[in-house]
């Protein structure tokens, strides 16, 4: 009775909704990684985008996703079981203020890099980072009414608007990028990012009679941010460590990345979103106890079939174009390599959520701790890395295998505060 209860609740609808939507997305990501798997497979135009991209793809983690959810998502959350409607013009502007700056901080940060480390293709790559820096000021943007939208648990509004953004991103990405090399991959998404603030964003900021709401930058606390997407910085780090060899072995890491990538965010994500917002509401830790069941049951498929089949896999996916054999041979090692440090990383994340709900207010003190401490381990790794001259490969390996478990532990930590304060 209790197992037909729960499998008819709404909990179960919202993660049907953002489930099924992710499936579309993950399968038109699918495509978009063949077409350039097959246009540019690992050529070192395509690694030199790679590293500006993973760049951006680090500030977008301040900045989107996760880092707004936490924050946002349990305010929002309360605001709207007291309001039916809060007028989120304030907001708006707020938000567009501080796009400027993401903007010019991304820009001159890839300029720096294509000009001291990269030393090549400087046309192409300064045009990519013009763009790719707008489509990271446009996604905190939409990313912020984004996670306004799930804390009012709007979760099919919500699918249907990330899935229009991948939808267009693919459908322009192969005619852009034939006429204009890496520069239509960039093209192809902002015209995704766009069409999603357009038809989605634009009517929900629009003045109205609700409660007026406010935000400021005292809203965000960088420690929570970091916290709250801490896995995804670690792979976005790893990723840029083996990017600063200048050869093409991180398009080998991004093409295993993305295949893992899938999983963490189109079912771990999404069961860490709903959970978070039942936690903030309920506090109870039910919710965590069925994700870390499905977590677990996921991840021992996961490492099965990686383990037995991950050539075969990554074959199948991407041997086709530019894409050769010794390029899913090397991917399959990535993919291999990589997997034991994810499944790691997918329990942290989850045992992080129940945390976050308590709000900055309760939490902020102890974040700043645990942040300093990760911060501290993290550059002394990377230092041993670089100052004992180790092979780039290995040593992104190194840094993720133990930033991974470092972070499960933490994220224990901060589990065991959530059950000591939830009622304080």
């Amino acid at each position: 009775m209790e197992i037909t209860k729960s499998f008819s609740s709404q909990l179960f609808k919202d993660f049907s909704f953002l489930f099924s939507s992710n499936i579309l997305k993950k399968f038109l990501g699918f495509i978009r990684e063949l077409i350039l798997a097959f246009l540019f497979g690992s050529s070192l135009v395509y690694a030199s985008y790679l590293v500006l991209k993973t760049l951006t793809d680090f500030f977008s983690q301040f900045t989107f996703g996760n880092a707004l959810q936490a924050n946002i998502v349990p305010r929002f959350s309360k605001l709207y079981k007291e309001n039916t409607l809060l007028n989120l013009n304030n907001i708006d502007k707020f938000s567009k203020k501080i796009i400027v700056y993401i903007f010019l901080i991304s820009f001159l940060s890839q300029c720096l890099l294509i000009l001291l480390l990269i030393k090549k293709f400087y046309l192409v790559l300064f045009i990519s980072s013009f763009f790719l820096s707008v489509i990271l000021s446009a996604n905190f943007y939409n990313s912020l009414f984004l996670s306004i939208m799930q804390a009012r648990g709007d979760f099919k509004k919500f699918s249907f608007s990330t899935s229009l953004n991948i939808l267009v991103a693919t459908l322009f990405l192969y005619p852009l990028s034939l006429m204009l090399n890496i520069i239509g991959i960039t093209i192809s998404r902002l015209l995704g990012v766009l069409s999603l603030s357009y038809f989605y964003i634009k009517p929900i900021v629009l003045p109205n009679s609700g409660l007026e709401v406010n935000l400021s930058s005292k809203d965000f606390n960088f420690s929570v941010i970091f916290l709250a997407n801490s896995s995804l910085f670690t792979l976005l780090l790893a990723r840029l460590i083996i990017g600063f060899d200048g050869s093409n072995q991180i398009a080998f890491f991004n093409y295993s990345f993305i295949l893992l990538n899938i999983i963490l965010t189109s079912v771990i994500f999404n069961i860490n979103i709903i959970f978070l917002r039942k936690i903030s509401i309920n506090k109870s830790l039910v919710p965590l106890l069925y994700s870390t069941l499905i977590t677990l049951i996921i991840s021992c498929i996961l490492y099965f079939i990686v383990s037995t089949y991950s050539f075969e896999i990554v074959n199948f996916i991407f041997n086709r174009g530019a894409f050769n054999n010794e390029d899913a041979i090397s991917t399959a090692f990535f993919l291999r390599l990589l997997t034991p440090a994810y499944i790691v990383l997918m329990f942290s994340t989850l045992f992080f959520q129940p945390f976050f709900s308590l709000g900055i207010n309760k939490i902020y003190k102890i974040s700043n701790r645990f942040t300093l401490f990760l911060f501290l381990v993290l550059i002394s790794i990377i230092s041993y890395i670089f100052l004992k001259n180790i092979e780039l490969v290995e040593g992104s390996f190194l840094f993720i295998n133990l930033m991974s478990k470092l972070l499960l532990l933490i994220s224990l930590v901060s589990l065991i505060y959530y059950i000591r304060h939830e009622n304080k």
